[in-house]
C-alpha cells in the first residue's frame, strides 16, 4: 500500500473518532417531550386526627333572644352633663357608648336618604323606627362610640354638613 493511501485511512478513522467524540457534545439527541418523572417531595407526613368537643354554654349565663333590639329608645337619654368623663365604664362594668340623633323623619323613604348619605361620608349611621304618642317616626342615628369626645366631633361635622342640630345620646345596650 502507498503511504499516501495510508495516511487517508488514518486520517478518515482519526476524523471519524472526532465526529463520534465530539457530535454528542454538540448535539442533544435526548427526546426533548421525555418528562422526569421522578418526585423530589418528601413522603407525605402521617396525621392524626384530634377529636374537639363542642363549645357548650356556661350554665351561668341565661339564654337570651338573639333578636333583642340595638338599643331601647326610652332608655336613651341626651348626655348634658359636662362634669362626667367621656369614657370609662357605667355602672354595669360595661363601657359607656354615645351615639348621635341626626335627625327624626315622619317618612321612612327620608330617614333612609339622609343614612344613606352618612354612609357615603364614612359614618356609621342607621335609622330606628320609634312610635311616639301614636306617630311614627324614623330617627337617623351615627354610633355608638366608646369616646363622648368622637361623638362630639361627629356632631359638629354632621351639624355643618347636612345643617342639622344633632344630639347626642347615651347608649344603652
Amino acid at each position: 500500500m502507498s503511504s499516501g493511501l495510508n495516511q487517508r485511512i488514518v486520517g478518515a478513522l482519526v476524523l471519524g473518532a472526532l465526529g463520534v467524540i465530539i457530535l454528542p457534545v454538540l448535539f442533544d439527541f435526548a427526546d426533548p417531550s421525555r418528562v422526569d418523572r421522578s418526585s423530589k417531595l418528601p413522603a407525605a407526613p402521617e396525621i392524626i386526627a384530634v377529636s374537639v368537643d363542642k363549645a357548650q354554654r356556661p350554665a351561668a349565663i341565661a339564654d337570651q333572644d338573639l333578636k333583642t333590639p340595638l338599643f331601647d329608645v326610652e332608655k336613651s337619654l341626651p348626655a348634658t352633663d359636662d362634669s362626667e368623663k367621656p369614657y370609662g365604664l357605667n355602672d354595669q362594668g360595661l363601657p359607656k357608648g354615645w351615639l348621635v340623633q341626626v335627625s327624626s323623619f315622619a317618612e321612612q323613604s327620608s330617614a333612609e336618604e339622609l343614612s344613606d348619605k352618612l354612609r357615603e361620608q364614612n359614618y356609621r349611621a342607621f335609622t330606628k323606627r320609634v312610635v311616639i304618642n301614636d306617630k311614627t317616626h324614623h330617627r337617623v342615628y351615627v354610633g355608638p362610640k366608646i369616646d363622648k369626645r368622637r361623638a362630639a366631633a361627629d356632631k359638629a361635622s354632621i351639624d355643618k354638613a347636612f345643617q342639622t342640630d344633632a344630639i347626642i345620646l347615651h347608649y344603652v345596650p
